[in-house]
């Protein structure tokens, strides 16, 4: 029973909602909302305990922070925004969130079916008929997991849990459902609820292990590549395990994130380089882009293995990495299984020990390469990707959006550091550390960003959001006036060629630059400009008091060109 008017559906979805785990609804409201908004204001009536609602004034904004919460607690997060024009703009968060395999809660408000004046909801306002579509999910249906359109009020609680187990099941992923006005606001019985079905993760496979254990004990040189595996802990502490054991150099390649600390003897470093032709057994572990045929390969006869949740990564249209096999599991189960299933070295310790020589001098020469980089007295990005780095407390954590050299950053600790989505849709970084901020992180938040990446994340609305909802977190931004993405496309492509006359900064340049410290100081934020390299530790000493005093922050890098 409840006290007050007869429940309507939006009541029992939010209801539902918070019960079944999820925290905060990321919300760009719009006509669609109303009995989202009576629902809030019914609940103190009804005594019951809603998902936080917080105003984000973008839905690219509201994505990302969804997003960059999943990241931190693991669970999804939910999403509401203004029916076909609000789920357009949302699109490029569903692909990051989608191929970076985060769960979240994608919701949209529907244009009202009725133009009959009747029944609650139905259309009242001249928009209704122009933003209605015929079919307002296939805009990201390739995007999600699965989506809905919610047909009937007492459907609500039950149609949350399939989008709920269906964000959840392995691998994890943006759903979608959209809520049409009426259908929120019709009255629905008080009934039992029906709960999402919680799915384990497939085990690894005993054969295909001892296959791999068998080939990793006769290899002459294995080498592991990873692009993910960091976002589980215990999978990190497992590889580092295995490859102390077996001297099974490990190389995060375009990693987004603390895939292996940088510390360890058998991190080789963030590119194959020599290794990959050299090997003679690869194992990649949730890892969709291995290497680039373009660029290098592996040898013909190599032994390649696959590992992960979705070891194909079926969702590509095209890839073509052949492998031996594919082991359908969580990597830390799998690399535990593995672990005891090559058992102990035994007689492979000469040929082991001796790879293990080899690999300390090749590691050797890596970090003088990577130091030397990054030594100044220039401002670079790699000189203040490693300046920034040192003054980083121990729990700090770093969202990186490009410019930002993550080799520099010499990570150890799982968590500390998340990358762009391979899918790259820019917009994501200064979101998703405020939604890190948001989760629960208790250390200083830093989003990384390139000049061109800032904009994407639409500044001001980010601005806002930290401001109003107080999540403090620093943006430093690379600025070097120009997309360097576009412009390196070009010259690779065309190194010879007519556009390579202007430096291949045609459609590529960005200048004249915004004065990115005015923007964030009008929203209330402490901001600094930095324009040589010794002045980093005292505007990352500022930055970091401001956070701590619960302001945010922006540092603005001014790079050569």
């Amino acid at each position: 029973m409840t006290d007050g008017p007869p429940l309507i559906a939006a009541e029992t979805y939010l209801s539902a909602m918070a019960d079944f785990g999820v925290e905060v609804i990321y919300a760009t409201s719009g006509t669609d909302f109303p009995s989202i908004a009576e629902a809030y204001g019914r609940a103190p009536q009804r005594g019951w305990d809603l998902p936080e609602a917080l105003v984000c004034p973008h839905e690219n904004l509201a994505v990302a922070m969804a997003h960059g919460h999943a990241l931190v607690t693991g669970t999804p997060q939910a999403v509401m925004v203004h029916v076909s024009v609000g789920t357009s703009n949302m699109v490029a968060g569903a692909m990051n969130a989608a191929r970076d395999q985060v769960p979240m809660l994608l919701t949209a408000g529907r244009t009202p079916v009725s133009e009959d004046p009747e029944p609650p909801g139905s259309r009242s306002r001249f928009i209704h008929w122009a933003q209605e579509m015929f079919d307002q999910a296939s805009q990201l249906r390739e995007a999600v997991k699965w989506d809905y359109e919610l047909r009937r009020g007492d459907q609500a609680e039950a149609a949350l849990a399939r989008a709920l187990e269906a964000a959840q099941a392995p691998p994890p992923g943006p759903v979608y459902l959209s809520l049409p006005r009426e259908v929120l606001a019709e009255e629905v019985p008080s009934r039992p609820r029906r709960r999402p079905t919680p799915v384990a993760p497939p085990a690894p496979d005993p054969d295909a292990v001892d296959r791999l254990a068998g080939a990793l004990r006769r290899a002459d040189l294995p080498l592991l590549v990873t692009q993910n595996l960091g976002r589980d802990p215990a999978a990190v502490a497992a590889l580092e395990d295995l490859a102390a054991r077996w001297a099974l150099p490990v190389v995060p390649f375009n990693a987004r994130s603390m895939c292996f600390p940088s510390d360890h003897p058998m991190h080789l470093g963030h590119e194959p380089g020599e290794l990959l032709g050299a090997a003679d057994l690869i194992l990649t572990v949730a890892c969709d882009v291995p290497w680039i045929p373009k660029v290098a390969a592996p040898a013909a006869e190599v032994t390649h293995w696959e590992i992960g949740l979705d070891p194909l990564y079926l969702g590509y249209p095209m890839r073509s990495f052949p492998a031996e096999g594919a082991i359908q599991a969580a990597p830390a189960a799998v690399l535990r299984a593995l672990m005891e299933a090559a058992g102990p070295v035994g007689d492979a310790a000469p040929r082991v020990e001796a790879r293990r020589s080899r690999l300390a001098d090749l590691r050797a020469r890596r970090i003088a390469a990577l130091d030397a980089a990054g030594a100044g007295p220039e401002l670079t990005a790699a000189s203040a990707s490693r300046a920034l780095a040192e003054c980083l407390p121990a729990d700090a954590t770093v969202t990186n959006e490009y410019t930002f050299q993550i080799p520099q950053g010499r990570f150890t600790r799982p968590g500390s550091v998340h990358g762009l989505s391979p899918a790259g849709g820019l917009g994501w970084g200064f979101g998703a550390a405020l939604g890190m901020k948001k989760g629960g992180l208790t250390g200083p938040v830093v989003a990384m960003l390139g000049d061109g990446a800032y904009m994407f994340n639409n500044p001001s609305a980010c601005h806002w959001a930290a401001e109003v909802h107080g999540l403090p977190v620093l943006a430093v931004i690379f600025n070097n006036r120009r997309w360097g993405a576009v412009r390196n496309s070009t010259l690779a492509m065309y190194p010879q060629g007519a556009s390579a006359a202007e430096d291949g900064m045609f459609l590529a340049d960005l200048s004249p630059s915004l004065d990115h410290a005015a923007i964030a100081r009008a929203h209330g934020a402490e901001a600094w400009d930095v324009r040589s390299l010794d002045e980093i530790p005292a505007a990352m000493d500022g930055a970091l008091s401001a956070l701590a005093g619960g302001r945010q922050a922006l540092i603005a890098l001014h790079l050569p060109t």
